[in-house]
Protein backbone atom coordinates (compact mmCIF):
# COMPACT_ATOMS: atom_id res chain seq x y z
CA UNK A 1 0.00 0.00 0.00
CA UNK A 2 2.96 2.15 0.60
CA UNK A 3 3.72 4.53 -3.11
CA UNK A 4 7.39 5.68 -3.96
CA UNK A 5 8.90 8.88 -2.61
CA UNK A 6 7.54 11.87 -4.39
CA UNK A 7 9.44 15.04 -5.96
CA UNK A 8 11.11 16.52 -3.44
CA UNK A 9 8.74 20.05 -5.30
CA UNK A 10 5.99 18.10 -4.94
CA UNK A 11 6.45 16.65 -1.27
CA UNK A 12 5.20 17.97 2.04
CA UNK A 13 7.46 20.30 3.53
CA UNK A 14 10.41 19.02 5.97
CA UNK A 15 12.50 21.37 8.12
CA UNK A 16 15.53 22.07 6.25
CA UNK A 17 18.04 20.98 7.99
CA UNK A 18 17.12 16.92 8.03
CA UNK A 19 19.37 15.33 5.85
CA UNK A 20 18.81 13.67 2.71
CA UNK A 21 18.67 10.28 4.88
CA UNK A 22 15.98 11.84 7.90
CA UNK A 23 13.99 12.80 4.93
CA UNK A 24 13.46 9.77 3.49
CA UNK A 25 12.76 7.95 6.75
CA UNK A 26 10.25 10.74 7.48
CA UNK A 27 8.62 10.22 4.63
CA UNK A 28 8.52 6.18 5.20
CA UNK A 29 7.48 6.38 8.88
CA UNK A 30 4.55 8.99 7.26
CA UNK A 31 3.65 5.79 4.47
CA UNK A 32 3.21 3.45 7.27
CA UNK A 33 1.03 5.60 9.41
CA UNK A 34 -0.81 6.17 5.95
CA UNK A 35 -1.03 2.15 6.06
CA UNK A 36 -1.85 1.88 9.75
CA UNK A 37 -4.77 4.64 9.19
CA UNK A 38 -6.35 2.53 6.56
CA UNK A 39 -6.00 -1.08 7.80
CA UNK A 40 -8.06 0.73 11.19
CA UNK A 41 -10.56 2.78 8.88
CA UNK A 42 -11.06 -0.86 6.83
CA UNK A 43 -11.75 -2.88 10.25
CA UNK A 44 -14.87 -1.35 10.15
CA UNK A 45 -16.24 -2.83 6.78
CA UNK A 46 -14.24 -5.81 6.68
CA UNK A 47 -15.93 -9.17 7.33
CA UNK A 48 -14.64 -11.54 9.54
CA UNK A 49 -11.68 -13.27 8.30
CA UNK A 50 -12.28 -11.60 5.04
CA UNK A 51 -8.16 -10.65 3.72
CA UNK A 52 -7.21 -6.69 4.31
CA UNK A 53 -4.95 -6.43 1.19
CA UNK A 54 -7.01 -8.46 -1.23
CA UNK A 55 -9.83 -6.02 0.73
CA UNK A 56 -8.21 -3.19 -0.87
CA UNK A 57 -6.92 -4.52 -3.95
CA UNK A 58 -10.74 -5.25 -4.71
CA UNK A 59 -12.11 -1.41 -3.08
CA UNK A 60 -9.58 0.11 -5.43
CA UNK A 61 -10.05 -1.30 -8.86
CA UNK A 62 -13.42 -0.64 -8.06
CA UNK A 63 -12.70 2.71 -7.72
CA UNK A 64 -10.67 3.16 -11.41
CA UNK A 65 -13.78 1.42 -12.35
CA UNK A 66 -15.68 4.12 -11.79
CA UNK A 67 -12.69 6.90 -12.85
CA UNK A 68 -12.81 5.50 -15.58
CA UNK A 69 -16.84 5.41 -16.15
CA UNK A 70 -16.37 9.15 -15.24
CA UNK A 71 -13.57 9.78 -17.89
CA UNK A 72 -15.38 8.24 -20.84
CA UNK A 73 -18.32 10.31 -20.14
CA UNK A 74 -15.98 13.40 -19.51
CA UNK A 75 -14.64 12.35 -23.08
CA UNK A 76 -18.17 11.30 -24.89
CA UNK A 77 -19.29 15.21 -23.61
CA UNK A 78 -16.09 17.14 -24.93
CA UNK A 79 -16.82 14.92 -28.27
CA UNK A 80 -20.14 15.78 -28.54
CA UNK A 81 -19.90 19.74 -27.82
CA UNK A 82 -17.02 19.68 -30.15
CA UNK A 83 -19.27 18.13 -33.07
CA UNK A 84 -17.17 14.90 -33.74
Amino acid sequence: MSQLLPHPDIGPPLHPDLSSERRIEAWIDLMHFGDQCFAAGASLWLRPGEDLVDAARESYARHMADQDEKLMAMAKRFEECNGR
